[in-house]
């Protein structure tokens, strides 16, 4: 995951007004600076339940320090310095004034956001954010902006849960399960036990990386989300009307993902994973052994959102 510009555009399609969420990443992804990020280890191993964010730059820096801009209408301010030191050149000490024309700045925000662990419903370990408000706002955007591109840095990518720690995922329709057969309960309770089914456990006990999977293709333009049919039904058919896409994914550690191309792919064809490889559509088969290479892998064929 790359470095967010727009929050807003990133939550518009996941959460409605009012909604409460979090923020946060698992742990099985962490980056280099996360792992040498001595309160982050602290609170993965349970020597603190929380810390304020910091660090050497950034996001990390801006969080405790805050985030400097020009003020408005711009204009540069003199600073005189008095230079001093030794010149081996010269063989003696140096030292002069100077005056430094920099530009004028003023804080625009210090959020001093801390982090927390918790232990989802599925027992994926979520390094998260205090709880968020979905709000049309400047500064809740600015927040959210700010806790995403720390999960990023920290955690190699972030991810938004809803109240319950579960994975706030858009879903618009739902195909062939018995559970989801028309009369039987309503929308909002056929949309609730896909979520569940995704959360507690269904896709075995790879849960970081099925977060992190997640994660990536809710990164890009998906145009819709469906059940699988056939040899595919315990599978999420993720749609990317904008890159002619199929993405027929299960999330379960083991089972590779399958591209088809969009344009070509019959949605009530029944395929299986042999005949599959021999459709028109199909394109590509990526296994989950290595999550870079596969977010690698995947990105060839897709355009991320519009930061």
């Amino acid at each position: 995951m790359g470095r967010i510009i727009n929050a807003e555009s990133h939550l518009r399609d996941l959460l409605s007004d009012g909604q409460d969420y979090y923020i946060g990443f698992g742990i099985d992804q962490i980056t280099e600076i996360g792992k040498d990020h001595l309160d982050l280890n602290d609170l993965i191993n349970g020597k603190t339940g929380s810390f304020t964010v910091s660090g050497k730059k950034g996001p990390l820096k801006e969080n405790v320090k805050g985030k400097f801009v020009r003020k408005q209408p711009e204009r540069k301010e003199t600073i005189e310095k008095h230079i001093e030191y030794y010149s081996n050149y010269h063989g003696k000490i140096i030292e002069y004034d100077r005056e430094f024309h920099i530009w004028e700045k003023e804080m625009a925000h210090r959020f001093e956001l801390k982090l927390y662990r918790h232990m989802s419903p599925q027992q994926e370990m979520i390094i998260h954010f205090p709880l968020f408000n979905m709000v049309d706002d400047e500064t809740h955007f600015l927040r959210a902006k700010a806790a995403m591109n720390i999960c990023v840095i920290l955690g190699g990518y972030y991810m938004i849960y809803d109240s319950k720690f579960e994975p706030a995922l858009r879903i618009t329709q739902h195909l062939g399960r018995k559970v989801l057969q028309s009369g039987i309960g309503t929308m909002a309770e056929k949309i609730d036990e896909i979520k569940d089914r995704l959360i507690r456990g269904d896709y075995g006990s790879d849960n970081g990386g099925n977060s992190y999977r997640f994660a990536v293709l809710e990164d890009y333009n998906a145009s819709d989300i469906a059940d699988g049919i056939g040899g595919f039904n315990e599978y999420l058919r993720f749609e990317f009307e904008q890159d002619d896409i199929v993405i027929l994914e299960n999330l379960r550690s083991g089972n590779a993902t399958y591209v088809f191309r969009l344009s070509l792919f019959d949605k009530d064809f029944v395929l299986d994973k042999q005949t599959a490889r021999n459709h028109k559509s199909f394109l590509d088969r990526v296994v989950h052994h290595n999550v870079a290479e596969w977010e690698r892998m995947i990105g060839r064929y897709l355009k991320r959102k519009a930061a």
